[in-house]
């Protein structure tokens, strides 16, 4: 099996009610810098990267009930960079959730229109498997063989053990991207059946939690999630409302592309960059890798 992707993330495009307000969110929380955009809107992200563009137009916050965007999942490159967040959020009194998921760890905020944010760090290390528990939950287990809940609290002083005092001012590293979309959709089967059907691996299916998981071919298999927690047959998120416009979607070979695009006849095509709606009116763009270039 490839220890690599075959899908990245570019930028997500989130609608909100104020773009400066939200754009100091993420400069002052998350060290993001502006970077040149379109007009009317505002890019935010790395030195060397856009991971997100904040257009106005929401004259409301998130509304709930919806199928659209539940997180969008921020991915540090290291423990370093991880713990110097979680400080900078500490210093700042922001409210927050840490949250242990074994296969990753993950702090948990919100934007000011309540646009539901993860801070991701990676480590399917330290995960073997899943089996089911009680109450239709499952259980999470480790590689040292105990079995946790789904979610359970963070070891802050483990984390604070990677921390270097006086990181938490630095910039934005380069290392940080977009790793994961969370998806609120409207009927969880449809749903699966669309993302596989792009070439996404189904990890975890389990209706009794209403949520399914897809990786992409490397160990960390939570590159897309889906879940109809807003209620089954959930609408798109209405326009005026904070809310996702689209993500992004890359495929590192020309092959993963194609055979996207052959499953799906209607994705509109402008240049290098295809428009897809998936079956809960969730938008994306899907388009080549920038980076690797890869082959078939």
């Amino acid at each position: 099996m490839s220890d690599q992707d075959f899908v990245s993330f570019g930028p997500v495009h989130l609608e909100v009610t104020d773009p400066d307000r939200t754009a100091r969110f993420w400069e002052v929380l998350f060290g993001f810098t502006q970077r040149p955009g379109g007009l009317g809107s505002i890019e935010v992200g790395t030195s060397d990267e856009t991971l997100l563009v904040l257009h106005g137009g929401a004259r409301a916050p998130v509304q709930p009930g919806f199928s659209g965007l539940y997180h969008v999942a921020i991915h540090t490159p290291d423990e370093r960079d991880f713990a110097r967040l979680l400080k900078r959020f500490s210093d700042l009194q922001y409210p927050v959730s840490p949250t242990d998921h074994t296969f990753s760890k993950a702090i948990y905020l919100a934007d000011p229109d309540g646009i539901n944010v993860e801070v991701t760090l990676e480590t399917p290390e330290r995960f073997r498997g899943v089996r089911p528990g009680a109450g239709n939950r499952l259980l999470f287990i480790g590689t040292d063989g105990v079995e946790r809940p789904g979610a359970y609290p963070l070891d802050l002083e483990k984390i604070f053990e990677a921390y270097e005092p006086g990181s938490e001012k630095e910039p934005a590293p380069r290392g940080r991207k977009v790793g994961h979309i969370h998806l609120h959709v409207g009927d969880l089967e449809r749903a699966r059946d669309f993302y596989a059907g792009l070439g996404l691996e189904l990890e975890r299916w389990w209706p009794p939690m209403q949520v399914a998981d897809f990786g992409a071919g490397g160990p960390f298999k939570h590159r897309i999630a889906i879940n109809t927690w807003q209620g089954r047959g959930a609408p798109p998120a209405p326009a005026g409302s904070a809310r996702m416009r689209h993500f992004e979607m890359r495929f590192e070979t020309p092959g993963h592309l194609r055979a996207a695009l052959a499953a799906n006849p209607s994705a509109v095509g402008d240049g290098d960059t295809y428009r897809l709606v998936d079956p809960s009116g969730n938008e994306f763009r899907l388009r080549q890798a920038l980076t690797r270039g890869g082959t078939d």
